[in-house]
């Protein structure tokens, strides 16, 4: 019988068998080399990441930096103001000056150019006014520019009163147009006012900078008024500060202000014109920049505009050398692994004589990398999620102070007895948001017990990389870094911004918060609470005759002791100066104000002291004012304990007041905390 043939089942070759021999270490390198630079893209755009988010710091802070100095000068007016106030508008020269000396402007605040009083003149008195100047000294005085207007302003007081201030002397800021305007706003709303950009009459041809004035606007009368009219005619003149935009900003960002190019902007255009300080936009290239962040400042009825850029100083803070090399080592052992394949291609006797020193290579190369994980103090981990075996390097348990001897046998156990609890909840829910494919790695910043008792900050990150074949997460790896020197200082500028640098205790700004959320309270709970307006009685005296570390040894002083006599819901704030206030929340009894206001007064009378064998007896004036029979809002409880307070002094001081509607009128404007 035939048997009809069949055909032999021949297996086709497969891919990498087609491949010839001498061709596979190219393919290696080739794909080695790809990965290289995977790894350093990768690697940049994590530093660029990084650049972006420390320059956006760096730049809110230096906005916000220029905002607190300008809030810092703002106090020197609002003293100077006081003066006035405190004194009917009757000040002499000499006063003025022995007031302005004081404040220290050339130490304290760096920029402000003087403290001037500009009066305003009716055209009717121009003739008395010339006369009058004339007679106190100054036989040439001439108010300039000369010629007819409506209204004329003369600055007639301005300290220093020597060199390029002796320009300003007589001169009217009302007949220019800039000023003028702010001039105005300042009397229409009682509040300070900022000018636009002038150029100062100060200047000189010599180092000539750009320049603006604020403005505070004094009345003839104490009480509030409540219309622009009404201050129109009531007007007495202007406390004024000029400054110089350069020496305003010099010192701002200290040591590392060559880190950003900052450009200020008079406006909300960046325009040549309205340049204050900083490069001129059409000679400069903002393109050499790789970050740049434009910012609006809005101050005293004035916007500004910031453009800031990074420098390259900033930029080279941020492991800048890291990318290129993460990128190389992974090239170089790219060309390793291609030549140990070449070696194995091209025989194995090869292969036998060079194994050992290849070896030594690649030892040397891990060990270049593990020192390059090690240089940027990062911890690495390892979790097989389903087991919860886990492998940690020595860094890792370094950040909280042990060594992985002392830890083992470690798991993921050894992560959750370390992990702050309330960290452990976010951490466990950014994980399973993980593995659910919502997020393409893991993220947490979470709290770890060190040795030593205390919490470290460490930057959890990491990425599923092997699944079960269910879709179960498998092997996950990531690091640790410690972010405990970078948490600190972001607590540092936050406590800064709500707290008194003197005292420690809460400042205007935190007060203002807390009041409103007790007034919230009160309305919601129809309760009611006490404002305790607080002033020392013959701090002055004190600073001018022992000097400004003496002043600040009393009002350190006093604010413990006032602190000391309160509850620990209720609140202790410095307003600035020798003015504090207390807050009492769910003040029920009217009589433990009063009685808590005795006992404050009996606390400060207690001598303080200053210096060995000197100490100082002080009093305190306190005015009182409840929710809600003394007003509603915030604005108007402090205005009228404010009111109280002064109340108490013209009664002979040392002494507290409760609020009488029948002797002070009730405010028609908010104030106090604005």
């Amino acid at each position: 019988m035939n048997t009809a043939p069949q055909a032999s089942l021949v297996d086709e070759p497969i891919l990498w068998e087609k491949l010839p021999l001498h061709r596979l270490p190219h393919v290696v390198v080739l794909a080695g080399l790809a990965l290289s630079l995977l790894v350093y893209v990768s690697t940049l755009r994590s530093l660029e990441q990084k650049q972006r988010a420390y320059f956006e710091f760096r730049a809110r802070e230096a906005a916000a930096l220029i905002d607190n100095r300008m809030r810092a000068y703002q106090q020197v007016l609002r003293g100077v103001s006081g003066l006035f106030e405190t004194r009917q508008g009757i000040v002499s020269r000499a006063d003025f000056r022995t007031f302005v000396d004081h404040q220290n402007l050339a130490e304290h605040y760096p920029g402000i150019q003087g403290v001037g009083f500009a009066r305003v003149v009716p055209p009717e008195r121009l003739a008395e006014h010339t006369a009058e100047l004339r007679r106190e000294g100054f036989p040439y005085y001439e108010l300039k520019p000369p010629g007819p207007r409506p209204l004329y302003s003369a600055i007639v007081y301005i300290e220093p009163f020597y060199g390029r201030n002796l320009r300003a002397f007589g001169y009217d800021m009302y007949s220019e147009p800039v000023r003028r305007l702010a001039m105005d706003r300042a009397v229409d709303s009682g509040r300070m006012a900022l000018s636009g950009k002038v150029r100062l009459q100060q200047e000189t041809d010599t180092d000539e900078q750009a320049g603006f004035l604020i403005y505070k606007a004094v009345y003839r009368q104490d009480p509030p008024l409540s219309t622009p009219q009404q201050r129109r005619e009531l007007l007495l003149g202007w406390v004024y500060a000029p400054f110089r935009m350069n020496d305003f900003m010099r010192g701002l960002l200290g040591e590392q202000a060559q880190d950003l190019q900052i450009d200020i902007y008079d406006g909300e255009t960046l325009l040549h014109d309205s340049l204050m300080y900083g490069s001129d936009p059409e000679t400069d290239n903002p393109g050499t920049s790789t970050y740049e962040s434009v910012q609006g400042l809005s101050m005293m009825g004035r916007q500004w505009t910031l453009r800031i850029r990074a420098n390259e100083s900033l930029l080279t803070r941020i492991e800048s050398g890291l990318p290129a090399t993460m990128g190389l080592g992974s090239a170089v052992l790219s060309l390793i692994l291609g030549a140990l394949v070449w070696v194995l291609v091209t025989g194995r006797e090869r292969a036998l004589r060079t194994a050992e020193r290849m070896n030594q290579e690649l030892l040397r190369e891990r060990a270049r990398l593990s020192a390059i994980i090690e240089g940027t103090r990062v911890g690495t981990w390892e979790w097989n999620v389903q087991s919860g075996a886990t492998v940690f390097n020595e860094e890792w348990a370094q950040i909280v102070g042990y060594t992985l001897q002392e830890l083992g046998p470690v798991s993921i156990d050894t992560w959750m007895k370390l992990a702050h609890p309330e960290d452990l909840q976010r951490s466990a829910q950014k994980l399973q948001a993980h593995f659910r494919h919502e997020t393409g790695h893991y993220e947490v910043e979470a709290r770890m017990r060190h040795k030593l008792g205390h919490w470290v900050w460490v930057l959890d990150r990491g990425k599923v990389t092997d699944w079960t074949e269910d879709g179960q997460p498998l092997m996950m790896y990531g690091t640790h870094q410690d972010i405990t020197e970078r948490k600190q200082q972001e607590e540092l500028f936050r406590h800064g911004a709500h707290h008194d640098a003197l005292t420690g205790l809460p400042n205007r700004v935190l007060l203002a918060d807390r009041l409103e959320r007790a007034l919230l309270l009160a309305r919601r709970d129809s309760g009611e609470l006490a404002l305790l307006y607080l002033d020392l009685d013959g701090f002055k005296e004190v600073n001018d005759a022992h000097g400004h570390e003496a002043g600040d040894v009393v009002l350190r002083t006093m604010a413990r002791r006032i602190h000391a006599c309160i509850r620990a819901s209720d609140t202790l704030a410095r307003l600035g100066g020798d003015e504090f206030v207390v807050l009492l929340p769910d003040m029920k009894d009217h009589g433990h104000a009063l009685a808590l206001a005795d006992k404050i007064i009996a606390e400060v009378r207690r001598p303080v002291t200053l210096h060995q064998d000197v100490s100082a007896r002080l009093s305190a004036s306190i005015g009182i004012a409840f929710y809600p029979g003394h007003g509603t809002d915030a604005q108007t409880l402090m205005m009228h304990a404010d009111h109280a307070m002064y109340a108490a002094k013209k009664g002979g001081k040392n002494a507290a007041r409760v609020y009488d509607t029948r002797q002070t009128p009730a405010p028609t404007a908010p104030g106090g905390l604005a």
